[in-house]
Order: C-alpha cells, then structure tokens, then sequence
C-alpha cells in the first residue's frame, strides 16, 4: 500500500442556509464540478442583472453613436459604471456560492435529485432523522479524514454511492409507511394486511441500520489510523524539538563555569576590604552576632498578629 495524493478531495456533504433555516445536504453521485459551476452560475445570473446589463450596453452605444458633448460624455461614464457593478455582483455570488467544485454554501433551495437535506426525513419517524444525519456524517468525515491519504481513494466515492441510494429508498419508502400507519388503525384491514406493510417498512429500516453500522466501522478505523497518524507526528516533533536542545555535557559545562562566578567576585572584593581596610563582612563575623531578622513584617497586613492586638 503506497501513500497517495488526496488533497483535491471535496465532500459532497454541505451545510445550506435555506428559508426553513441551517440544514446539511449530501448533493447526488452524479453532481459533477462541471455541473455544480453552470448551476450556481445560472443562479447568480439572474433576469434583473441582465436586464440592467442590456439596458446599460444600449445607453452606451446610444451615446456613443449620437454625439460627443458633455451630456453624452456623462450618459455613457453612468451606463459604463452601472455596467461594471452588475457584472461585479454577478461575480461576487460566484465567488461566495459556486467556488470550486462543491465548496460553498447553497443560499436556494436544492432540486429534487440532485440532493438530500436531513430535513427532508423528519417526516419518517423519529428514528430516520438521527439516522441520516448519521450516514452524511460519516460520509463526509470519510472524505475530510487525514486518513484518506492512505486507504482506497475510490472508498468516500463508494460510500458517498452507497449512502445516496439508501437515502432514495428510505424516501421511497414514505408511501409504504403512509399505508403501513393507515393498515394499522384500521380494524378492516386485517392483521395479514398491516403485518405485511410493517415487515417491509421494517426490512427498509434493518438494511439502513446495516449500511449506517458499516459506515459506522469505516470511521472507527479511520479514526484509529488517524491516532496512529497523529501519534507519529508527535514522536517526530518530539525527536526534532529534543534534537535542537544543548546536550548535557554543554550544560554541565555552563554548571561549571557559573559556579567559578562567585569565587571570582569573593576573591575581588575580600582583596578591596583588605587593600581599603573596610572592615569586616556580616558572614565573617561569629554567627551569635549576625542580625536577627524580624518575628512580625516591618509592614504588617491585616490579618498580621499586630494588627490585632491593636484592634
């Protein structure tokens, strides 16, 4: 197995702004880069900017054709400026909504097959949303993990395929679950009716149990990689950092020559008392008459044994 180049990945996995609020979205298999740049760029170009840019080219033709005084001088600088900042709004939704690929934040709705919003199973049960929130995770940490590098590069692609189409039969299982419910409370139907639309509404959610616990095992060994990974990089820095620091013989060394300092100085500065006769040091003299130090501080605080007394 060879370490490979995995640093143009995308996830397909996006958190949208819509009008029902943040939502996160997996876009379809089929979405290409190609795809995804002439759909955000059909949004950014709406019928009003091209309009005004229209409108503004065919003031500046005018102008130009009927003459060259001032007013037609102004008519054509005004047409040329609101020329320039349609098209700069144009390219600043580009930049902000359609940047490479699938980075970028969708500020419209998303059209039916070309993605899924986590919302859009709220509606199954109370165990479906948690579900597919579980499976875009995991589809997209599998595309984001440092992992990545080291395993099948074709493997987020497969999961990312295998997740796209249990979310397609999880939606088309809403009919099977609208009947399932309806079988169950009424009394004509018959058990043999409601049991049969319930084991397939169950065998549905038993597959999708299944393909989130193998998508679930997909990321405990990535993650693990990932430990080891970050485990080796730390052994690195460590090595590197430890590597920079002076040896021990070069510290001892210093050791020794700063324990030199203070005999240099006791030496010279004996050797000016004598010369000047200044008299003995404190440490030369016996021990009994060395200054005591002070029972209480000079400055006594608050909680001071003084200052009590004399409250």
């Amino acid at each position: 197995m060879r370490h490979h180049d995995s640093s143009g990945a995308v996830s397909p996995v996006l958190d949208g702004v819509f009008p029902d609020g943040q939502d996160t979205v997996l876009l379809s298999p089929a979405m290409t880069a190609r795809r995804w740049r002439r759909r955000q760029a059909l949004t950014a170009l709406r019928l009003m900017t091209v309009l005004k840019g229209l409108s503004c080219a065919g003031a500046a033709v005018l102008a130009s054709v009927v003459g060259h005084g001032f007013g037609e001088k102004l008519a054509l600088a005004v047409a040329a400026m609101t020329l320039v900042l349609a098209g700069w709004r144009v390219a600043s939704r580009l930049i902000a909504d359609g940047r490479d690929h699938y980075d970028g934040v969708p500020q419209t709705r998303v059209p039916r097959g070309e993605g899924f919003r986590s919302r859009d199973f709220a509606d199954l049960g109370a165990s479906s949303l948690p579900l597919v929130q579980e499976l875009l995770s995991g589809v997209d940490e599998l595309h984001r993990t440092p992992a990545r590098a080291w395993i099948d590069p074709g493997l987020p692609g497969e999961a990312h395929r295998v997740v796209w189409q249990a979310l397609c039969c999880l939606d088309r299982s809403r009919d099977a679950r609208a009947l399932a419910d309806e079988l169950a409370s009424d009394p004509d139907a018959g058990d043999d009716l409601a049991s049969a639309a319930r084991r397939a509404v169950d065998e549905i959610d038993d597959s999708l149990d299944e393909v989130a616990r193998h998508v679930r095992g997909c990321l405990v060994l990535a993650r693990a990689w990932e430990a080891k990974l970050r485990r080796q990089d730390l052994a690195a820095r460590t090595r590197r950092t430890l590597a920079a620091l002076p040896g021990h013989d070069r510290i001892r060394g210093l050791s020794r020559d700063a324990e030199a300092l203070p005999q240099n100085v006791f030496a010279h500065v004996t050797a000016a008392r004598d010369i000047t006769r200044a008299g003995e040091f404190p440490w030369e003299r016996p021990r009994s008459t060395w200054p005591r130090p002070p029972l209480f501080p000079l400055c006594p605080g608050p909680d001071s044994p003084t200052t009590q007394d004399r409250s």
